[in-house]
């Protein structure tokens, strides 16, 4: 115990995302934070635990708009009413199990926080499962209960281990940045957000191509013309510095095909 005390009656303080910016990799999901959350489950008495489970176990056949907390299911309405950080948060796991997802299996990957003008904060994360990725978006806010953990092996067995845990997490976030809608919207962001474990494609910088390629071919124009003046000055040698001009030229003539594309896509 650390000497907290918590007046009768009052709601057991909540550990929540907050608003301290998360770590990438890989999470997953710890319900301990919320299990004894109270809930009233159709009028009674209840807990966030016996809520899930109660949901999980039933045929759902609608859910209920963003924070609302009427189920439809093949049996009747399931009522949930409660604070709506824990409705919320509930819809997201209900969600994926309606999906056939059991959501202790899923592997969470946080890739981006963001704000409003109402100083409002969430985090986004991806899910994968069954080697898929089955959530492309999936947005907790900072007041929604900290659910996910980072999954860590604090005393690994093998010397391996942790490297491997460490390619499966760039294996994924470039897989989500590459193959997925809402990755590739995000290396494409004017903004350009922090991308992890992915290099953003570089931007060519054409106008810088074009003036390099102008400049060596001005260059290449001057050393032409150095064996012509050298033939004008010292006519013995005008024949050979007439060959080097020739051979100069078709340098130039080279170069300035070969660079024809430059700028262009």
């Amino acid at each position: 115990m650390d000497g907290t005390v918590v007046p009768s009656g009052a709601k057991p303080e909540l550990k929540t995302f907050g608003r301290t910016r998360l770590s990438p990799g890989r999470y997953v999901l710890d319900l301990s934070v919320v299990a004894d959350a109270p809930l009233t489950v159709d009028g009674q008495s209840s807990t966030f635990v016996e809520g899930y489970c109660k949901l999980r176990d039933s045929k759902i056949e609608e859910p209920p708009p963003f924070t609302r907390g009427t189920y439809t299911t093949d049996k009747g309405k399931i009522e949930l009413s409660g604070d709506w950080p824990l409705l919320s948060t509930m819809r997201k796991l209900i969600e994926l199990t309606r999906q056939g997802i059991d959501p202790y299996r899923v592997m969470w990957f946080y890739y981006d926080h963001d704000w409003s003008r109402d100083a409002d904060e969430s985090y986004s994360f991806f899910a994968v499962c069954d080697s898929k990725v089955v959530l492309e978006s999936c947005h907790f806010s900072s007041a929604e209960p900290l659910i996910l953990k980072r999954e860590t092996e604090s005393e690994p067995v093998w010397h391996s281990h942790p490297y491997f845990d460490g390619a499966v997490e760039r294996y994924w976030y470039r897989k989500f940045y590459t193959e997925n809608l809402t990755g590739q919207l995000m290396v494409l962001r004017p903004d350009e957000p922090i991308l992890y474990f992915y290099d953003r494609p570089q931007v060519r910088d054409v106008l810088q191509e074009i003036e390099t390629v102008t400049i060596v071919k001005m260059y290449r124009l001057l050393w032409v013309a150095i064996p012509l003046l050298v033939a004008i000055a010292f006519p013995s040698i005008r024949l050979f510095m007439a060959v080097v001009a020739v051979v100069l030229t078709l340098d130039v003539l080279w170069r300035s095909w070969a660079t024809r594309k430059v700028g262009k896509d």
